[in-house]
């Protein structure tokens, strides 16, 4: 179908076929009925005799059988012909939306063919060409139009299918016999899950994805053009069962990757059968989805995930596959109701700690074959590596998943659920515990040539990053997410088990860094995060402290343990330094914001900044051991990642601007100018908080940084004043207040720091 075929589609004489057939199939369902209770009803209380008894009284039993399956068989051409009108008709009715309404707004106009093109087409004007703006407004005018021109094309292709579909399951339903029947298909979502269904066995049968190509290119097609449907979501894995899932993904999967450079478009459609697979399945486990996948349907899919997947034809005689690696690649991709995504971490996580090397024992002989055919995340063996990412991108099941204890299998069913008893004694465990204690290359095998490392590590660090912030990691556009108790008891354990040996992180001098040294940036991101419960940590005696949420409570020496050692990585530090300075910023603006509640505002402006004092004295301390004591980074480093996590001032800003704590006053442009001076106080901290040259001793350089300390905190009063209104004249004297509390505060979170480092021999 063409462009112009969908828009001036006769949707109105579909929409009659439609009705027609639904009257017919009334009439039919009352003839049924009819011929049921009379007819029939009179026949079998009948006492036939002669002829009569072998020749009428089975005719009239085919004749209401007959009746009943015209009945049926006309409320499936009903059922379809209903279900093709509300497709075709919600596609025209978007595309002429598009065309007479978005498009003029959007700036560009839609052919009589569906082509897309500019409104004012900057090619053709020679003023815009000498703009100096002239090749990033070009640009913009280009991603435009073929991003509209896609969603166009994809409109017209998904009615395309549509109509495809119909003419496939009315061929299926009617019969081409005398005899009517039952309808095959009552939607076009279940005439192409069973063509679907169809292609993936010949896919994965005999030849593989060698030689059945065709089927391939159909099968990724109609999985594509699927992904968002939860009806098409859920008759798809319902018809494949959890088990036959996984054992048709594995098949793909180590197929495709073991057919060479010649096979890399095989590759190529199979990769994006995983993204859409996964996508599906997410779909799927929705409750909102009709029919989803519930917990009888999950409980299958654990035990799926346990069972060996014969793969010794053509993967190797020893090889041994679990249903899980296949799930690992799948989970990678998706939004998972909270319960299902848990429910397979809980198991997925016990039968890692019975057996950590089980993933690795028996890899096939083909170094190339892999489960997980994404552009990063390695081969995909370790199912727990395609866990943690699905947690990251899944923060509310991140948070619960990381709050639960490990358990054990105490009933002996297979699997390990809720109503398994967790582990306790010297073998009792948290989940953040578990994952934390993992080596970080303990997952080797899964690393491509040029790839990266500890792919295991990383993607539970993102985990546990989404866990705490309520965001996916890298979503700098994210809302800020209100902390629930999940949230900050995540928090908690990751500060906990840090804070109590630094040395996981740290390292002592001439030692190599900790094991969890490659999660400074996400554990300094946590930081950032939870600014507010830090700096209460650190002393929030007058209670002027709100934090974003629910609070996390945290040990004060386990703070400074857990900050000294973190924010030795630059990153970790820049995210931490930016966050701190907006937070107190912010603490002082509330309180020139609300005088009525503080009758000695000096007292308020001292109390506002001493938290923020602490944490930028654990900073230096952190900054200057990892400098001159373990060698490990250089000063430009840390200036280079201050500036670098920038985007920490407008979360911290708009978090503590919004409608919950209303710390900032005025609207946005006021919010926009502090977040700028916020930024440029804490980059100008950091230039100053420098660790200078080996030949400097100590005092003078943490003179230089108790001194770009107190010029930051007078800088936040200065900053919340302006916001509030106040002339340079009143807020001056604060700015000193500030700035005496500040150094103090500095030289207690500085010391802190430094009696937490390990120190070499």
């Amino acid at each position: 179908m063409e462009f112009e075929d969908v828009v001036n589609a006769p949707v109105g004489r579909l929409k009659q076929a439609a009705d027609d057939w639904a009257e017919m199939a009334a009439q039919l369902v009352t003839l049924a009925e009819d011929a049921r209770t009379g007819m029939k009803a009179k026949s079998d209380g009948a006492d036939w005799n002669g002829v009569n008894a072998g020749v009428t009284k089975p005719f009239i039993t085919r004749t209401a059988a007959e009746l009943r399956d015209a009945a049926a068989e006309a409320e499936g051409v009903k059922a379809l012909l209903a279900d093709a009108y509300a497709s075709f008709k919600a596609v025209r009715d978007e595309l002429v939306r598009i065309r007479d309404e978005e498009a003029e707004r959007a700036g560009v106009v839609i052919s009589a063919t569906g082509k897309v093109s500019p409104r004012h087409d900057l090619r053709n004007d020679a003023g815009a060409r000498r703009d100096p703006g002239y090749p990033d407004a070009l640009h913009q005018q280009t991603a435009a139009v073929a991003a509209w021109q896609k969603r166009i094309d994809r409109l017209v292709e998904d009615c395309s299918d549509a109509d495809d579909s119909l003419k496939r399951a009315l061929l299926a339903n009617v019969r081409e016999d005398k005899d009517f029947g039952a309808p095959k298909f009552s939607s076009l979502d279940a005439e192409q899950v069973d063509r679907a269904a169809g292609l993936l066995k010949k896919v994965t049968g005999e030849g593989g994805t060698a030689r059945n190509v065709e089927a391939l290119r159909a099968l990724e097609e109609i999985i594509d053009d699927n992904r968002d449907d939860p009806e098409f979501a859920t008759g798809f894995y319902r018809r494949l069962g959890a088990e036959g899932t996984l054992d048709a993904y594995t098949r793909m999967s180590l197929d495709a990757t073991s057919l060479g450079p010649q096979g890399q478009d095989r590759v190529a459609m199979v990769r994006n059968l995983q993204n859409d697979m996964g996508a599906m399945l997410g779909l799927a486990t929705q409750p909102s989805s009709p029919n989803h996948l519930d917990a009888t349907w999950t409980t299958q899919l654990l035990r799926a995930g346990r069972k060996e997947i014969d793969v010794s034809g053509f993967a190797g005689v020893s090889t041994k596959v679990y249903g899980y690696q296949a799930l690992g690649a799948l989970l990678r991709e998706g939004t998972y109701d909270k319960g299902f995504l848990t429910a397979v971490g809980r198991d997925m996580v016990a039968m890692d700690r019975k057996d950590p090397e089980i993933w690795s024992r028996n890899l096939p002989y083909d170094l190339e074959m892999a489960v997980n055919l994404g552009e990063s995340g390695g081969k995909g063996f370790n199912p727990m590596t395609g866990l943690m990412e699905a947690m990251s991108n899944n923060p509310a099941a991140s948070a619960e998943f990381f709050n639960e204890p490990v358990r054990e299998d105490t009933d002996e069913d297979g699997i390990v659920t809720l109503s398994d008893a967790k582990t306790e004694g010297e073998d009792a465990l948290s989940v953040v515990d578990y994952m934390l204690d993992k080596k970080p290359a303990a997952d080797w095998y899964d690393t491509v040539a040029d790839g990266e490392y500890n792919l295991g590590q990383t993607a539970m660090g993102n985990a546990l990053e989404a866990a705490v912030t309520g965001r996916v990691p890298g979503d700098d556009d994210a809302p800020p997410v209100s902390h629930s108790k999940a949230m900050a008891e995540v928090m908690e354990k990751v500060v906990e088990k840090i804070g109590a040996n630094p040395a996981l992180v740290s390292a002592t001098p001439g030692d190599p860094p900790g094991p969890l040294s490659g999660l400074a940036p996400q554990f300094g991101n946590m930081a950032a995060e939870y600014m507010p419960d830090l700096q209460a940590t650190a002393e929030n005696g007058a209670g002027q402290i709100k934090p974003f949420g629910v609070p996390a409570e945290f040990d004060k020496g386990r703070m400074a343990g857990f900050l000294g050692s973190v924010a030795q990585d630059p990153q970790a530090y820049g995210a931490i330094t930016i966050a701190q300075q907006a937070y107190t910023t912010a603490l002082v603006s509330d309180a020139f914001s609300h005088p009525e509640k503080h009758p000695d505002m000096g007292e308020a402006v001292r109390n506002a900044v001493h938290p923020g004092g602490e944490i930028a004295g654990m900073m230096t301390e952190a900054r200057a051991y990892a400098v001159h004591e373990l060698h490990a980074h250089e000063d430009a480093e840390y200036n280079k990642a201050t500036e670098e996590n920038a985007n920490w001032t407008n979360r911290i800003i708009s978090a503590a601007g919004g409608k919950y704590l209303e710390m900032i006053p005025g609207g946005g442009d006021v919010a926009e100018w502090m977040q700028e001076d916020i930024t440029e106080d804490s980059l100008e901290r950091a230039r100053k908080d420098s660790s200078a040259e080996g030949s400097r001793d100590s005092l003078e350089r943490y003179a230089e940084a108790e001194r770009a300390m107190k010029t930051a905190a007078a800088a936040s009063v200065e900053t919340a004043g302006r916001a509030a209104g106040l002339t340079p004249d009143q807020y001056r004297d604060y700015m000193g207040s500030a700035s005496t509390a500040a150094a103090g505060a500095h030289s207690i979170g500085r010391d802190m720091v430094s009696s937490s480092h390990p120190r070499g021999n």
